[in-house]
């Protein structure tokens, strides 16, 4: 399966942007629910296959604290 951002309007692939880091959705209800709501897709449901490119990301890595908010 190809790996492809999952973000509306990105492009980015594993193929074209070699350089990215291709993170899988988290799989602890909480955290998930954070990014599904970051991600803003309607009528979406991710799979196990989905990936967010690195660019979506404040740092370009994933945190591994939570934030409250």
């Amino acid at each position: 399966m190809p790996a492809i951002c999952c973000a509306v309007g990105c492009n980015n692939s594993r193929t074209r942007n070699p350089g990215l880091i291709f993170y899988s959705l988290p799989t602890e209800k909480s955290r998930r629910d954070k990014w599904l709501a970051a991600i803003r897709r309607d009528h979406w449901a991710p799979t196990s296959h989905s990936l967010l490119c690195s660019e979506h990301f404040v740092s370009g890595k994933i945190s591994l604290q939570l934030r409250s908010s």
